[in-house]
């Protein structure tokens, strides 16, 4: 069994799909439950910067591995600047990652359903990216959004909505921050789908020709 899963790792096109699946259980299924603990959240977590890594390099895989610890180190300690610098480790690693899956998609000759859910992935990864600046904003600036603070699942659910700019309106940023980072997010997911779009048709033509 364990040596399957290794196996599924190694293999980039397996890869991509446990990925998606781990990510579809961060986004859309963990936050519906509130956990006593954030344990699985931390467990999930990691299992994304592992399978979103390994297939890349070794290197990168250990870059990952030192973002997870940091993240980690960040759980037992009030310290407010290893806090920000586990923000901005974190953040800047996803972000060479969706980088990574909009270049191997750049490189694939033709769209296949694998081709699909690499590019899901990166949006995903995006998503969870600004899931945790909005998770921060909110934590260390009070006020920051309108949210009741009654449920995770309302920053989860903000967080898709402006990346999607569909913006229902029912929670909004408040403080001068949040406002940047909601047109940040908003024009990151629109620039993501565009280039992405783009990459797809181009590839799709080019193969039909």
């Amino acid at each position: 069994m364990l040596e399957n899963i290794a196996n599924a790792i190694k293999d980039k096109d397996k890869s991509a799909v446990l990925l998606l699946l781990t990510c579809f259980t961060f986004v859309f299924i963990m936050p519906v439950f509130e956990f006593p603990s954030n344990i699985f959240s931390i467990i999930l977590f990691s299992l994304i910067l592992f399978l979103a890594s390994y297939p890349i390099s070794r290197k990168v895989m250990f870059i990952g591995f030192v973002a997870i610890l940091i993240e980690l180190a960040t759980r037992a300690t009030d310290l407010i600047y290893l806090h920000y610098l586990a923000e901005l480790t974190t953040n800047l690693f996803i972000i060479f990652l969706v980088g990574s899956v909009v270049r191997h998609m750049m490189n694939q000759k033709n769209v296949t359903i694998y081709t699909l859910v690499n590019a899901l992935n990166g949006y995903l990864l995006l998503g969870i990216m600004f899931m945790s600046l909005v998770a921060f904003c909110a934590q260390y600036l009070p006020g920051s959004f309108n949210e009741s603070g009654d449920s995770a699942m309302e920053l989860v659910y903000y967080t898709l909505i402006t990346l999607t700019t569909a913006g229902y309106g029912d929670i909004t940023p408040q403080l001068p921050i949040a406002q940047s980072l909601a047109m940040l997010i908003a024009i990151t997911g629109q620039f993501y789908v565009a280039v992405v779009v783009a990459i797809l048709v181009g590839k799709y033509s080019s193969s039909v020709n």
